[in-house]
């Protein structure tokens, strides 16, 4: 156990130093997550990302897989599970470009098997992440503008349980559990004419709240000793979670030439509102021989144009992504060379982003690679480091609109023991 407890103090020093060496280097902004909840979040594993996200279809004995609860059923021993993300984004437009990054707290879990046929999981899952500060520039007449700033952050996130049950070569899975978070925007406006507005001000905060269910299955089938194909199927349910909404909105009123003005200032407070989520389907196939190699395909899809708050559309718009990837471990049980029992990974991925801005639909394409690097191994425990890069890109510069290119490096933290291990001797 101190063991354990040493690779957990190793690894959470090296995700602080992640997390402090992004920050100085940059601070995130990213203005299409202004728009409905913010940007969505990449849920899957660490060894997932590797493979361009192919997750439906992985049942993985040693890692819980939440992006399909009906995967639980592989798990042969108690997985616990950390990752952290760090990420350098361009944005840029016709104009210039601009670098930034962050850093944040992919997801952390456990999952253990209760018996041969039945898995359990259980952890928190980040959906959303806002964070931007961007400006214009309106010219009313040659001697008037106004300059607006908008900034704002936050997200959504969920805690999740779920259990799954094998019936020969059918799995079915469910999780549950509650969506949460809030999200701050504000809008500033400074006036150089004469209509006696030096200055107004619009900020508001969202807080959410609300149950979801999402549903999955798994076919297991051996084609023969060596081969076993899987195919897997996940469905999210339509969600109406509770929202308020905190307001206040003020302006510095007089004369630009004057010393003298008075500041209005108005608010609201926990107006009661609702906002929907739409549903999101996923299916995924995948080829494994053994535990030397395994190849996937995953296609999901959304209809985030039927989101809405308090009624009230935004610039979302359907989703869809295609990923294909694959892992090898050329031999899991070599003794003396660590570079054989590693796993290595890569993959791809192709589809649409949930934004729409002037009719031009968000593409959204990136490469992935990855390595899981074996840490001690026992009759009772297993250890695995993760770590996967991607290298992509979203938007157009068309129309005005931003581009974003961006290169995202993922940590986690695998750690396996045996529970419910039945005694032999008293």
């Amino acid at each position: 156990m101190q063991y354990w407890i040493n690779i957990t103090k190793k690894i959470i020093a090296v995700s602080a130093i992640l997390f402090s060496t992004t920050y100085v280097q940059a601070q995130e902004n990213s203005p299409y997550s202004r728009y409905g909840l913010g940007n969505m979040k990449q849920t899957e594993n660490v060894s997932n990302r590797g493979m361009g996200g192919v997750s439906i279809a992985d049942d993985n004995s040693l890692i819980a897989n939440p992006t399909n609860p009906a995967t639980y059923t592989g798990l042969k021993m108690t997985s616990y599970q950390f990752s952290v993300e760090g990420s350098s984004v361009n944005i840029k437009n016709t104009s210039g470009a601009n670098r930034t990054g962050a850093a944040t707290i992919n997801y952390v879990n456990i999952g253990f098997a209760l018996s041969k046929k039945i898995g359990m999981s259980f952890g928190l899952l980040p959906q959303t992440r806002s964070k931007y500060q961007m400006q214009d520039v309106i010219s009313l007449s040659n001697v008037s503008q106004i300059t607006r700033t908008y900034y704002g952050g936050g997200g959504l996130q969920k805690i999740y349980v779920g259990a799954a049950y094998k019936i020969k070569d059918i799995s079915l899975g469910f999780n549950t559990g509650y969506n949460f978070g809030n999200i701050t925007n504000t809008t500033e406006s400074e006036f150089t004419d004469t209509l006696k507005i030096l200055s107004s001000f619009n900020s508001a905060r969202y807080t959410m709240g609300g149950l979801f269910w999402q549903v999955g299955a798994l076919m297991n089938k051996a084609i023969n000793e060596d081969y076993t194909v899987k195919i897997g199927f996940s469905y999210t349910g339509k969600q109406s979670i509770r929202a308020n909404r905190d307001q206040e909105w003020g302006s510095y009123v007089g004369e630009l030439a004057s010393p003298d003005y008075s500041f209005n200032l108005d608010s609201l407070r926990e107006q009661r509102s609702k906002i929907i989520l739409p549903s999101n389907l996923g299916v995924g196939v995948m080829l494994k021989n053994g535990d030397y190699w395994q190849v996937g395909a995953d296609f999901t899809t959304s209809n985030w144009s039927n989101y809405s708050y308090d009624a009230k559309a935004d610039s979302t718009n359907r989703t869809w992504y295609v990923k294909v990837g694959g892992s090898i471990t050329p031999d899991v049980n070599s003794i003396n060379n660590t570079l054989k029992r590693m796993t290595y990974r890569i993959g791809a991925y192709h589809g649409q982003d949930i934004f729409r801005f002037k009719n031009e639909p968000m593409k959204r394409s990136a490469i992935t690679a990855g390595f899981g690097y074996p840490i001690r191994r026992t009759n009772l425990s297993i250890g695995q480091i993760n770590f996967a890069l991607e290298i992509g890109s979203r938007g157009t510069t068309n129309n005005g609109l931003i581009k974003e290119t961006y290169n995202r490096f993922c940590v986690g933290l695998t750690l396996n023991d045996k529970w419910f291990v039945k005694r032999k001797y008293d």
